[in-house]
């Protein structure tokens, strides 16, 4: 694996000739055929080596902006790894879930048990704070908006994304989450109302949030439940911003 030194504005690696040096592999025949068990088990615990490497954090922390980066970096490592076991094609290593579901160390690889993806929010220039900000300033007034807190998708010591995105430790008891929670409204200004979610998890067990999700809830009926794109697997805010005006539109607000 190449190391890569910090630097103030991170390289573009949104395209195949850059990314593909971000990780080698010696060049030789690949394998279409599906591995055994046991090799699977070595494919997963090398990836999590890889993963959990000081200069993949590095990675990680350099472009924690550039969703299209980060995709990138753990891609090229997938594709790495198969390749270093002599198999061509990655979902080989993904779906090992489905074809072993049974299996405990399968069941324990950081990309199964602690994976989320990562969710675009906001448009490029703009904060998620800056959004939600501005998105309860607009609307306060007619509907009550809350943001639940539950969680951490990135936690340091579960699987973690580099310093910046993976700063706070999973928390075990309740008060360590509205300690966070606490701290990340005053630490960002966050002017929505914030909850938080039970240790049992209860809010994202009923409606799917992890990692980040928003909701419309009328007359105490789910009315809107966003869902990701197909290719970008990010959220758009503008579709909640159609609803509540069709909302306002319908209500005469």
């Amino acid at each position: 694996m190449h190391g890569m030194d910090v630097v103030n504005k991170p390289p573009d690696i949104g395209n195949d000739q850059s990314s593909s040096t971000l990780l080698s592999t010696v060049q030789r025949e690949l394998s279409d055929d599906l591995p055994s068990l046991e090799t699977v088990r070595q494919m997963i615990k090398y990836e999590t080596s890889l993963r959990l490497s000081e200069s993949v954090q590095q990675l990680l922390d350099l472009y924690h902006k550039d969703d299209n980066a980060i995709t990138v970096i753990l891609d090229s490592i997938q594709q790495h790894v198969v390749e270093h076991f002599g198999y061509s094609h990655v979902n080989i290593l993904r779906s090992a879930l489905s074809r072993f579901p049974d299996d405990p160390v399968i069941k324990e690889a950081f990309y199964i048990k602690h994976n989320k993806i990562t969710q675009g929010l906001v448009n490029q220039g703009e904060s998620a704070v800056e959004r939600i900000n501005k998105l309860f300033r607009s609307h306060a007034s007619a509907m009550q908006l809350l943001t639940i807190y539950i969680a951490e998708a990135h936690a340091r010591d579960q699987w973690p994304a580099g310093k910046t995105i993976s700063c706070v430790d999973q928390p075990t008891i309740l008060e360590q989450r509205l300690d966070n929670a606490r701290q990340f409204k005053d630490k960002y200004n966050f002017e929505m109302p914030m909850l938080v979610d039970s240790m049992n998890n209860t809010f994202h067990t009923t409606y799917g949030s992890w990692p980040f999700r928003f909701y419309v809830i009328n007359n105490g009926k789910l009315v809107f439940k966003a869902e990701p794109g197909e290719t970008t697997y990010s959220y758009d805010m503008d579709e909640l911003d159609a609803w509540i005006a069709s909302f306002y539109q319908e209500k005469n607000i």
